[in-house]
């Protein structure tokens, strides 16, 4: 983020303004709808194919009919779970993807989560690698393709939240619940990994503008907050904060600036 990005975020805060994204409604229904489409045709197709080769009765068309069905079944959940991906920040529905102020998070499945309950943002950006990865000519290359044109993201913001079990009780609909993930913590109750898919769904301008709303304001409070090309970054963190590792430095919690830290 250059100082212009930033001063204009700052001098957007200061007079206690909101910002919000909502989804592109019809992109986010178009990788939905084909994520669904396409998976349960996957699982139909391999399995009428095991059904024909078993019903055929040789050996070898039975083995090679299994293991289609085994690799397919396995694309096809990668679609579906694709799909969930997208529908649980949403709560289901394509409104609101997050909003940004003063206050904290304005979410879809929880209204408003403070800033004080942050402890980590990663902006994550995948784009240069997954790009080398589809110029490939080999199946690695294939995959990635493949991967992209059913809506996987290259960028993404990675939040981790406290107290993951108080959290998940505030979600107005428990049907997304697991939008919120739990992070083991050996000191206090586990943490909540909140990651959004920005790309997927939202034009590139609204993807810039977000991401840079949300460093500015994290950054204004002390909040881990970094620009990073991948999730190593972010398991690395995770794993110190949360105490599971040998030799981390638990990362102390920052102290608390309430109220608009962009007024002087």
């Amino acid at each position: 983020m250059d100082d212009a990005t930033r001063t204009s975020w700052q001098n957007f805060f200061a007079q206690d303004q909101r910002y919000d994204v909502h989804y592109d409604e019809g992109q986010f229904r178009r990788i939905a709808s084909k994520n669904l489409r396409e998976g349960l045709l996957l699982l139909v197709g391999v399995t009428a194919v095991l059904v024909a080769v078993i019903a055929w009765g040789r050996t070898g068309p039975i083995i090679l009919g299994a293991l289609l069905f085994v690799v397919g079944g396995f694309l096809a959940l990668v679609l579906l779970r694709r799909r969930l991906a997208l529908l649980r920040p949403a709560g289901g529905q394509p409104g609101l993807l997050l909003g940004v102020s003063n206050l904290g998070l304005h979410t879809p499945l929880v209204p408003l989560i403070d800033w004080s309950d942050v402890r980590a943002v990663f902006a994550v950006d995948e784009s240069s690698r997954a790009a080398q990865r589809r110029a490939q000519r080999n199946m690695a290359g294939a995959a990635e393709q493949w991967a992209a044109g059913n809506g996987k993201a290259t960028r993404h913001l990675w939040f981790l939240l406290e107290d993951a079990p108080a959290l998940r009780a505030r979600v107005v609909d428990q049907r997304w619940v697991k939008g919120f993930e739990t992070l083991t913590n050996a000191n206090g109750p586990a943490f909540a990994q909140y990651v959004l898919d920005l790309n997927t769904v939202l034009s590139p301008g609204d993807t810039d503008r977000i991401t840079a709303a949300v460093l500015v304001q994290a950054q204004a409070r002390g909040i881990h907050a970094v620009e990073s090309l991948g999730a190593s970054d972010f398991a690395e963190y995770a794993s110190m904060l949360s105490g599971v590792t040998v030799d981390g430095v638990v990362p102390p919690k920052p102290v608390d600036v309430t109220g608009n830290p962009f007024t002087s």
